[in-house]
């Protein structure tokens, strides 16, 4: 049987892999057939156990806190640093992932995206908005311009969302899941964790940065562990936090606030950050300092005259002792006076902003009014400082509201801190006893400070300092952007996940279906079903390759009946032309055949082969798995 079958060799066959992308367009009910699905998930601040562990469990997860857990801890949670224990891939400098309390997820089948949704082919178009991926990972709204708006996190040297501000919201939660104790060789117990949603009766009104205290069981005295904060930059700047109070603001959508600081100057609420030369700029370097403000009354029922401070690099800076221990009670930080040149303060007076420089001779401010539409200026006002070239700018609500040159000739940096919200120790509070609270005939000051440094009083969010300027289209979709991006989300290539997590576009999915009521100016049901999902998917198939060779002596005889004789008595006997040196075979059809003789894959050629008697011939077989 050797000129009817050949046994194939390894080197014969081959196996190769490629993508097919297919294409799939859903409405809102063919999606829903398809099984895709999306969810309005929530942070709370109660421990997961009291979902999880329930036989109800789907019914109490009215927040589907439990789903928003898990894509916290497979996507979001510490992604920068935690690289290796997230799903990627990940670039964090052009994948921003921003999770706030709220987030959409939509959820795609894996049999429906493959082995990946194909990048930049998603579009989703619902509450009136078209959505598309930017091939990176991000999603934003169709038609956005990404080169006008920020779009180097590394010139992003200090940014303060904060994001994570909203687990904060709730100080009389205990962070952390498991109560644990352990006495280290110094009889010092050195940690202490308290499952969430136990009830603190400890707990302060405010938020300070390392103020949970731990008790040497030997000594009976409170210590602190230093657990500093981080801003949320991706250079990790730390910042410490003095009597403040998150809360949300009124930025973003009424479903889903930004997280806002309150400052409250009567118990000397602040934020420093250590001295860092990433924004320690020169006379002459262009930077930007973008935020959002809501300035409160005083003591007094009117605003007084005193600088009150809200950001600073300036008069305060910090010495560290050579015998310093974080864990030992007998050793502080000192702080003292620094330079008196400065790169950038910027304070209130009265109805006005102010923002100045300085270096050592020659000090150049400019001021604007920030009063709002209704004539005061208690209300939540984009700010944006910067100095371009030799020219200092200040934005109010995306306009230019004053403008100077700068005549530095001298060096502005210094060793100082970032404050926001004082000026660090030259700053009064507004305690009984100083001049913003009480005097007499203009020329007696109780107390006996007569310092006009004044902490902020008001709420503050959303704060980015950048090394470098920005034109005026730029500025202008910071302020409407609120956290100074055009991304609204993400989308997880592999996993067939996207997720909504800006506050301002939370309600554009609604797992109910039928949209939200929304009343006020009007009546208004807005639609937040899917109006249309379009995307392809990457399906790995397979190419098999089997290359089928005849040497010149194989297969030169036949036995189609075409070729037999059929006068003669054997009808197995062939024709006398099939002797002749010019007979070739022809070839028609190839099998593929198993150890068992049976018939796997059969090739129908499209029209006969000759049989070539003087060169190998090679047959190509493929066919797709």
């Amino acid at each position: 049987m050797a000129f009817v079958y050949k046994k194939l060799t390894a080197q014969d066959k081959a196996l190769i892999p490629f993508y097919a992308h297919k294409q799939y367009n859903f409405q809102s009910a063919s999606a829903a057939s398809n099984r895709v699905t999306y969810f309005s998930t929530q942070y709370t601040s109660e421990s997961i156990s009291n979902y999880s562990t329930h036989k109800l469990s789907a019914s109490i997860d009215t927040i589907n806190t439990i789903k928003y857990n898990q894509i916290d801890k497979l996507f979001y949670r510490d992604f920068k640093r935690n690289i290796h224990n997230k799903l990627g891939p990940i670039n964090y400098l052009k994948q921003p992932r921003d999770l706030y309390e709220k987030a959409n997820i939509l959820s795609i089948p894996s049999g429906l995206f493959g082995s990946e949704v194909k990048p930049q082919s998603f579009y989703l178009s619902a509450s009136g908005f078209e959505i598309i991926d930017d091939k990176l990972g991000n999603l934003i709204i169709s038609g956005t311009n990404l080169d006008n708006y920020p779009n180097d996190i590394q010139q992003n040297v200090f940014r303060l969302d904060p994001i994570k501000g909203f687990k904060k919201y709730d100080l009389s939660i205990y962070d952390g899941y498991a109560v644990y104790e352990r006495v280290s060789e110094d009889n010092i117990i050195e940690g202490k964790f308290w499952r969430k949603g136990l009830a603190n009766p400890d707990a302060k009104s405010k938020y300070t940065s390392n103020q949970k205290e731990y008790t040497n069981i030997v000594t009976k005295e409170p210590y602190e562990l230093y657990r500093a904060d981080e801003d949320d930059s991706f250079l990790f700047n730390n910042i410490y936090y003095n009597n403040v109070t998150f809360n949300t603001s009124s930025l973003g959508s009424i479903f889903h606030k930004f997280p806002k600081i309150n400052l409250d100057s009567t118990i000397g609420s602040y934020i420093s950050s250590p001295h860092n030369k990433n924004f320690n700029f020169g006379p002459k370097e262009d930077f930007s300092i973008s935020f959002y403000i809501t300035p409160k009354l005083f003591n007094s029922a009117s605003l007084d005259n005193n600088r009150r401070y809200i950001i600073s690099k300036s008069t305060t800076k910090t010495i560290i002792p050579v015998n310093y221990a974080p864990d030992l009670p007998n050793t502080v930080i000192e702080e003292t006076n620094s330079e008196p040149q400065f790169p950038f303060e910027i304070y209130m007076r009265s109805q006005s902003l102010y923002f100045d420089r300085f270096d050592g001779d020659t000090r150049v401010s400019i001021d604007g009014l920030i009063t709002g539409s209704d004539g005061t200026i208690f209300n939540t006002s984009h700010i944006v400082c910067q100095n371009t070239g030799s020219t200092m700018q200040m934005y109010f609500d995306g306009n230019l509201i004053a403008s100077s040159t700068t005549p530095l000739a001298k060096q502005t940096k210094n060793t100082a801190n970032l404050y926001i919200g004082s000026k660090g120790k030259l700053s009064v509070d507004d305690g009984t006893g100083y001049i913003g609270s009480s005097t007499i005939g203009g020329s007696f000051i109780i107390g006996g400070v007569s310092s006009i440094n004044r902490y902020f009083n008001g709420d503050i969010n959303n704060i980015n300092i950048w090394s470098r300027a920005y034109p005026l289209t730029t500025i202008t979709n910071i302020s409407e952007s609120v956290n100074a991006s055009p991304y609204i989300g993400n989308i997880f290539y592999p996993n067939g996940f996207a997720t909504i997590t800006h506050p301002k576009y939370f309600p554009i999915l609604d797992e109910t279906g039928i949209g939200r009521m929304v009343v006020g100016d009007g009546f208004e049901i807005k639609d937040s079903t899917i109006k249309a999902l379009q995307f392809q998917g990457s399906h790995l198939i397979y190419e098999n390759e089997y290359q089928c060779t005849l040497q010149e002596h194989e297969f030169n005889q036949t036995t189609n009946l075409s070729a037999r004789d059929i006068n003669a008595n054997d009808p197995y006997h062939l024709d006398s032309f099939t002797t002749s040196s010019n007979f070739s075979t022809y070839v028609t059809t190839i099998g593929l055949y198993n150890e068992e003789n049976e018939l796997l894959v059969v090739g129908k050629l499209g029209q006969p082969i000759k049989k070539s008697k003087n060169t190998d011939t090679t047959f190509v077989l493929r066919w797709d798995t």
